[in-house]
């Protein structure tokens, strides 16, 4: 990946995300700047209803803010139209969940394969990445398996194969090792690392998990809705 080293993969310039529920406002994001170098384990930390969410959902072009400036790569995406958006975002993100997210009745092939049908890739390259992806995570002999035939740290393997198979200038975890006993979890975040390290790719984390956040190299800690 040609991506220079130094240029940030995230900037983000005084955004704001406020959520209406009939006349009541609720401020989930309040004027936060920041930035994120590219190639590096960044994690967002705080209490439940911080904003961490809120935030890693924005910066994953999930959710728009009502103000403000998001870059990624250095894409001002707000200014995209709603299609091209959903192209960037499928292009240069991918994302792990703490629930998995997997699709239930296809194969951990066919769920890491699936980013890249979305994208038109030729069924040769397609299955050449899969299976590269698979067997970076340790999972090329539970191909044919399904979701339901996965320990919760196998199905995890799948979504980070997922995440990466189209190799995105972006990762976003929320909350990936919140449904694993601390000993999956703990092999879930060395295989991350070994994953970045070895694609180049930036991951961000929102997290409650010391051990998550003894691996950063970024910290950003969020309170009612603001940088601290």
């Amino acid at each position: 990946m040609s991506e220079s080293t130094t240029t940030p993969v995230v900037r983000l310039d005084h955004i704001a995300r406020v959520y209406r529920a009939g006349s009541i406002s609720i401020p989930a994001v309040r004027d936060i700047s920041l930035e994120i170098r590219p190639r590096v384990f960044s994690v967002i930390v705080g209490p439940s209803g911080s904003g961490k969410t809120t935030l890693l959902n924005m910066i994953g072009c999930i959710d728009v803010p009502d103000s403000g400036r998001v870059e990624i790569r250095g894409e001002d995406v707000l200014r995209l139209s709603d299609n091209a958006l959903a192209d960037f975002r499928a292009r240069t993100i991918g994302y792990v969940f703490q629930s998995f997210n997997l699709i239930p009745v296809l194969s951990a092939f066919e769920n890491v394969e699936y980013p890249l049908l979305l994208l038109n890739v030729a069924a040769a390259e397609r299955r050449r990445r899969t299976l590269t992806m698979l067997e970076a995570v340790g999972l090329e002999s539970q191909a044919k398996q399904r979701p339901n035939e996965l320990s919760g740290g196998q199905k995890q393997r799948v979504a980070i194969a997922r995440a990466l198979v189209k190799e995105p200038a972006l990762v976003l975890a929320d909350e990936p090792t919140a449904n694993l006993d601390s000993v999956t979890g703990t092999a879930i975040i060395a295989l991350m690392r070994r994953m970045q390290e070895a694609f180049h790719t930036s991951f961000i984390f929102s997290t409650h998990d010391p051990r998550l956040m003894a691996e950063a190299d970024q910290t950003f800690s969020i309170r009612d809705g603001m940088l601290v």
